[in-house]
């Protein structure tokens, strides 16, 4: 072999050992995906909640219209619906308290996810819905 042969020998032998990534990138990508979903994880537990939240007030406000509903026909509350009730996505059990003139329509959700103070959601004849600022 001729010395300019070796030589591109060794050249090409270098260009393969480079072909890669060295640790260091690696680690520097590592921590960068890391930041990101530091970042991204909190807002999507948020939207994750505020998503279970819209679940429970769409399930009181559903029963709400079928319970007015049922009282124009029948001029009572009281065996309109079956209590409880899961909600439509099942995050939430709804349970009713009902007599002839009243209703007072309560949402439980048993899991982390929704923030502390909208776990319990109520809402009664009069249209109160409490927390307000759940609502």
């Amino acid at each position: 072999m001729c010395h300019s042969q070796a030589r591109a020998s060794r050249r090409s032998e270098v260009r393969r050992g480079q072909a890669g990534f060295t640790l260091l990138e690696l680690m520097v990508v590592v921590a960068i995906i890391a930041i990101l979903a530091g970042a991204a994880y909190p807002r999507y537990m948020d939207a994750v909640g505020e998503a279970r939240l819209a679940d429970g007030r769409s399930a009181l406000m559903a029963l709400a219209g079928r319970l007015e509903r049922c009282r124009t026909s029948t001029h009572s509350y009281v065996d309109c619906i079956d209590s409880p009730t899961p909600s439509e996505a099942g995050h939430y059990r709804i349970t009713a308290t009902l007599s002839p003139t009243e209703y007072r329509l309560t949402a439980t959700h048993d899991s982390e996810a929704v923030k502390t103070a909208c776990r319990v959601l109520t809402l009664d004849s009069t249209g109160q819905a409490m927390p307000e600022a759940c609502w």
